[in-house]
């Protein structure tokens, strides 16, 4: 970053030397690159359609659910493997947390799109994302599992809460 440092002063290398302190990540790089080679020697056709595979089973159930709302389009055909959902009357944190519970992984909250969320009226969204090592079993799981969130909602605490 520096060519010499005095008590009062310092010498600064140009750019972009002076934005480079430290020892770079060295073992970053070459793991990106393993990566790189791994996703290549998989390929990525290979990848899409199986996570185009996904999609097809996933969504038509997942639009099956009462009270479920997914965003964006709901031909799988036209859909990636990132699926976002809401359930109504449930927050989104709450959704995830139950799904957690049953070791269920989604992400809620605004997923860095407030300016989306405000535009679509929600205060969050869950997502789920699906990528070439998920399986259709896990697929089930997620559905199952929102079936059993809205279940407890409804019965449970949710149902004690909405009375008061």
């Amino acid at each position: 970053m520096i060519n010499e440092v005095h008590e009062q002063a310092a010498d600064w290398k140009a750019s972009p030397w002076k934005y480079e302190a430290g020892t770079p990540n060295i073992s970053g790089a070459i793991a990106l690159g393993s990566a790189i080679d791994y996703l290549n020697k998989l390929g990525m056709d290979n990848i899409q359609a199986y996570e185009q595979e996904i999609v097809d089973y996933t969504l038509p159930k997942l639009l099956q659910i009462d009270g479920i709302t997914v965003y964006g389009p709901h031909d799988p055909a036209k859909h990636t493997g990132v699926l976002s959902f809401n359930l109504k009357g449930l927050h989104p944190h709450d959704v995830a947390t139950g799904l957690d519970m049953d070791g269920i992984a989604v992400r809620a909250g605004h997923h860095c799109a407030q300016p989306l969320m405000e535009y679509l009226s929600c205060e969050a969204t869950c997502r789920a994302s699906f990528y070439f090592y998920n399986t259709k079993e896990e697929a089930d799981r997620l559905l199952a599992g929102l079936n059993e969130v809205k279940e407890f909602f409804a019965n449970g605490i949710g149902k004690a809460e909405r009375t008061l």
